[in-house]
């Protein structure tokens, strides 16, 4: 009986999950969560669309958040939620 036992006790520890990896988190990234966008249209003189952001960022391992502006000519450069700044 007690063979039996630990025998089914062996099948059920050889049968659990593998402990899952936890992803550590990136100290130096401040992840952007909230974000507004507006654009801002030049004059005559100097026609170029200018873009503006307002943005939130928070720090995954100090949980510190900041409120940081951008602004910018080139469409590709425009802040997004979940990139790190």
């Amino acid at each position: 009986m007690k063979k039996l036992l630990l025998l089914g006790m062996f099948a059920i520890m050889s049968c659990s999950k593998p402990e899952s990896e936890e992803v550590k988190a990136d100290c130096n990234c401040d992840r952007i969560v909230e974000i507004v966008n507006y654009n801002i249209v030049g004059n005559a003189q100097s026609p170029a669309l200018k873009y503006y952001s307002n943005y939130t960022t928070i720090n995954d391992c100090t949980q510190i958040q900041r409120s940081k502006t951008s602004s910018t000519t080139n469409s590709s450069l425009i802040p997004k939620k979940g990139q790190c700044k």
